[in-house]
């Protein structure tokens, strides 16, 4: 079954594309309106996970551009922090998000790559 998905979301570019405007999305609601942490550090965990889907989805659909990927899952992560200083609301830029985001693109990667030995779509190299 995850086979049947892994090899699924290869051909199709849609299901990054989407998340990416998710996460665009996300960034863009105003901060007062979002539930309150659970516990302190909670917002860098839901960056590190929503960056962690952001790679893998992409990397799985641009088999061979992982430097790419990276480079771009890095750019997007600080774009974003930028464009919430520019927002007209109580929203900020904050380098430890931007490094949340950094470490979820790199951790992406990493299930990317060690999830190549059990899916048989790649066969090239990363």
């Amino acid at each position: 079954m995850l086979n049947d998905l892994y090899h699924w979301l290869s051909r199709h570019r849609w299901p990054a594309l989407l998340w990416t405007l998710l996460i665009l999305l996300a960034c863009s609601w105003p901060g007062r309106d979002l539930p309150s942490a659970p516990v302190a550090g909670f917002d860098k965990v839901v960056h590190i996970g929503l960056f962690v889907g952001w790679s893998f989805l992409w990397l799985v659909a641009l088999p061979g551009r992982g430097t790419w990927v990276v480079l771009a899952g890095i750019a997007y992560g600080i774009f974003l922090e930028f464009y919430q200083q520019w927002l007209p609301f109580d929203r900020s830029f904050d380098w430890w998000d931007a490094a949340a985001d950094a470490l979820g693109v790199l951790i992406g990667y990493l299930l990317f790559y060690f999830s190549q030995r059990y899916f048989s779509v790649y066969r090239g190299e990363l």
